[in-house]
Formats: C-alpha cells, sequence, structure tokens
C-alpha cells in the first residue's frame, strides 16, 4: 500500500503507522449503480480504504474520493470535540488511527 498523497511514495512496510481511512466514493447525482434489487433503486457507491504515512499524517486529511483521486486538505489545529473514529486507544500497540468521512461515519453510527 502507497501513501494517498500524490507528491509522497512512502510504502506501508517503510514506515509503519499514520492512519487508515474509509472513503465513499463521491459521483453526481445523475450517476447511479446498478441494484439488483429492481424493486427498490438504490445508489450504491464503492468504499475503498487509503492510507496516509506517518509523516503526511501530521500534516493532511483526506477530504474526498472522487473519480479523478483522493483530495488532501491540510489539517487545522484541534478545536472543540473529537469523534468515535478520531479517539486513539491510549493501550493501542499499533500506531495506526483509522477514520472515516463524515457521511461513512453517520450510516455506521446511525444502525441501530
Amino acid at each position: 500500500m502507497i501513501c494517498a498523497n500524490p507528491d509522497c511514495y512512502c510504502g506501508l512496510f517503510d514506515k509503519p503507522g499514520g492512519s487508515i481511512w474509509l472513503m465513499q466514493l463521491e459521483v453526481p447525482r445523475d450517476q447511479t449503480a446498478d441494484s439488483m434489487d429492481y424493486e427498490f433503486q438504490a445508489t450504491m457507491r464503492p468504499m475503498k480504504y487509503f492510507w496516509l504515512c506517518p509523516d503526511c499524517d501530521q500534516h493532511f486529511i483526506l477530504s474526498r474520493w472522487t473519480p479523478s483521486g483522493v483530495s488532501l486538505a491540510k489539517m487545522r489545529p484541534y478545536v472543540g470535540s473529537r469523534t468515535a473514529t478520531q479517539m486513539v486507544d491510549a493501550v493501542n500497540p499499533f500506531p495506526f488511527r483509522v477514520c472515516a468521512t463524515p457521511q461513512v461515519e453517520e450510516e455506521f453510527l446511525d444502525v441501530g
């Protein structure tokens, strides 16, 4: 796996750690994927994991995944509370953070 930052060519085994991002492909509203259930039309968008190396993880977040690629945004200073996916377990032996876009996080937290 290679860092999602297009200006970085770091491999996962070169620098373990950083952050793993679960992203949902953003497509125009008029484009929908075929549904196996013909009674209900559903928009099915692919999801994919991306990795930011420890160096890039200090400066960037992944903001969007579109057909043209992944968009990075500069990390803002910490203000306010953290979401569930941003909390880091202090006893976690692996130096990874797991993150998701707000849309993906909403879907997982709205299950119950």
